[in-house]
């Protein structure tokens, strides 16, 4: 069980705990919250799909994996993109990502084409856009959450500073399970006593869009009232409890 079978199921558990995540409440959020990246040239305009491509979500891998693999290394997405190794290595990291998903794949068929790698570099350039919004702030990908119980380790999308992020690579709005997704690493972070993010946003590279908001006011929003801590350590006892209860039966 990884963290996208809790956002997409236990539809009863989120019910009980986060009751106000409902559709009209995605609606407005998406209105009120979700605004453009302004890079430095501008509005970041949405990268358009100019491949046909059978494996979006590695093509989205591979551009998150490239971008990860460029701001590590302290050098543009452009120059990383005109580097074999670097292309080679977020390439072979995106299928195998990928794969733990989909285990009945062959790698050799998660491997992108040309073309599908240079609509990749595009995605990839709009994160270091998106990461030029906080020129002072260290951003980590793929930050390690701690589990609890049975709920296992898991590696969440992006930290910026004291902002962690959940990226969807869409060409959609925002949906409620994905804020969900979010929600379940905020939860693991509070059961296990840390304190590492103060806010949280969603961000999709496709649209050029993002948003932030304060975890606390978030659930508490969602929550009906209820206090943040006593918020996430309910649920994920409650999700643990059923967890056990769906391994038995």
């Amino acid at each position: 069980m990884n963290e996208r079978d809790i956002a997409n199921g236990f539809s009863a558990v989120w019910s009980e705990f986060f009751p106000m995540l409902s559709p009209t409440f995605i609606v407005a959020f998406n209105e009120a919250f979700v605004r453009p990246i302004l890079g430095s040239g501008g509005i970041v305009q949405p990268v358009s799909s100019k491949v046909k491509t059978a494996r979006p979500d590695v093509l989205a891998e591979f551009g998150f994996r490239l971008a990860s693999t460029a701001i590590q290394a302290g050098v543009p997405v452009r120059a990383a993109a005109r580097d074999k190794l670097m292309l080679d290595a977020a390439d072979s990291a995106a299928a195998k990502r990928i794969r733990e998903f989909r285990p009945e794949l062959p790698l050799d068929e998660l491997r992108l084409n040309e073309p599908e790698q240079q609509e990749g570099v595009r995605l990839a350039a709009v994160y270091e856009e998106f990461l030029g919004l906080w020129p002072t702030e260290a951003a980590t990908f793929s930050p390690m959450v701690r589990g609890n119980g049975l709920l296992s380790s898991c590696f969440a999308d992006l930290s910026v500073g004291s902002t962690l992020f959940e990226v969807k690579t869409v060409a959609r709005p925002f949906h409620s399970r994905d804020l969900r997704q979010l929600l379940v690493y905020l939860a693991l972070q509070s059961a296990t006593g840390e304190r590492r993010w103060d806010n949280g946003g969603l961000f999709n590279p496709r649209l050029s869009v993002f948003c932030t908001f304060s975890i606390d006011w978030l659930v508490t929003r969602l929550s009906g009232g209820r206090p943040p801590k006593m918020v996430f350590t309910d649920f994920v006892q409650s999700l643990a409890r059923d967890l056990v209860l769906d391994r038995r039966f």
